[in-house]
């Protein structure tokens, strides 16, 4: 009983260190090439990311909307809804937010409340369409949501530029006004850049950990992801499971945009989410951690230490700072792998019947952990 609680506590760790641990083999190929010693300059990367209370608390806060957008996406892939609108929702939702909270009446409390609502409203309602679109035309998920995330960046774009432009001093970003101090995050620690978005992305993590393996929609999700023909067969209504899936994905990611605006950045600034690739990064560490909220979480640090190490190293080696992009290239490739034999099992196991099917899930269940 002690080993198989055990087990489960681990199971959100083992797909992580395996893809982790061969990408950092990999990256030590490329670093020998420079002619560096890879355990010196992996020693560095992981000072630059950890080594003290600032780059910690740096890498923290990076984490944070990689945390959030990731947790987004594995709501959304765990029922087999493979979307990559993280980052158009993210985009639209950090514009909401910023647009609200500046020109909304009201006292500070009413604005910052409601303009985290209204933020959540518009990123569900932007995946929400991407929903809809395939209910109704069958159109591809994956397609319709790349396409949405150019829509929300120019589109957002254009209203900043040409509405909402900060034209105060010699701003020359294309950005919105400063939010009043009154409607910021609060940091966690004086002189640090940590804020109250990483509590909320914690919380997120057991909200969503609860909803997946504790709740009857989120056992309804998980079989509609193993088999839809199965789902539907045993009386689960897969389009239900579709809309409500992908529109809390939508807000989900919509709320790291405002994590960025009220805890980082104090006003919407074109482009930032885009350069950063937060969402990408975020899908990322879903996928290393097979959709488990706790992995997300600790992948996404991870992946935030790669990046803030990645600088560390370009100051202080001769190695340049695209080593930790080659790393997360890897972690991506052995990921693809994994996720393309997984569909393959899937699919033959969906020729076979539901029975065969719900053998599947059965099984799946108990590799990752999760209680039958």
């Amino acid at each position: 009983m002690a080993d198989r609680k055990i087990r489960r506590l681990l199971a959100p760790l083992a797909q992580p260190a395996l893809a982790i641990g061969l990408a950092l083999a990999v990256g030590a190929m490329a670093i020998l090439v420079t002619g560096e010693n890879p355990l010196t300059v992996y020693a560095a990367m992981l000072k630059g990311a950890f080594g003290n209370k600032y780059y910690l608390l740096t890498t923290l806060t990076r984490a944070t909307p990689i945390i959030i957008c990731g947790l987004g996406a594995a709501i959304a892939w765990s029922s087999n809804y493979m979307g990559i609108g993280g980052e158009g929702q993210m985009i639209v939702g950090g514009f909401t937010t910023a647009i609200v909270a500046i020109y909304a009446p009201g006292p500070p409390w009413f604005r910052l409340v409601l303009a985290i609502v209204m933020a959540l409203l518009a990123g569900g309602l932007l995946s929400l369409l991407s929903a809809w679109l395939l209910d109704k035309f069958r159109m591809s998920l994956a397609i319709s949501t790349l396409m949405f995330n150019y829509t929300a960046q120019y589109v957002t774009m254009h209203f900043v530029a040409n509405v909402f432009q900060d034209t105060t001093g010699d701003a020359k970003l294309t950005q919105t006004l400063r939010i009043e101090e009154g409607l910021q995050f609060p940091r966690l620690f004086d002189g640090y850049s940590l804020h109250l978005g990483f509590l909320i992305a914690v919380g997120l993590v057991v909200a969503i950990w609860f909803l997946l393996n504790r709740t009857t929609f989120g056992y309804e999700s998980r079989m509609s992801g193993f088999n839809i023909n199965f789902c539907d067969y045993g009386g689960i209504s897969s389009r239900k499971v579709m809309y409500g899936m992908l529109l809390l994905s939508g807000a989900i990611s919509a709320l790291a945009g405002t994590g960025e605006v009220l805890g980082v950045q104090y006003r919407y600034v074109h482009n930032n989410y885009v350069s950063a690739s937060y969402a990408w990064v975020g899908l990322n560490a879903a996928l290393i951690s097979g959709y488990n909220p706790i992995g997300v979480f600790l992948t996404s640090i991870i992946l935030a230490g790669i990046q803030t190490g990645g600088a560390a190293i370009a100051r202080s080696t001769t190695v340049p700072l695209e080593i930790s992009s080659i790393i997360q290239g890897c972690i991506t490739l052995f990921i693809s792998a994994r996720i393309v034999l997984g569909s393959r099992r899937r699919s033959s196991v969906a020729l076979k019947g539901p029975l065969a099917a719900a053998e599947l899930a059965v099984d799946s269940a108990d590799e990752k952990g999760r209680p039958r």
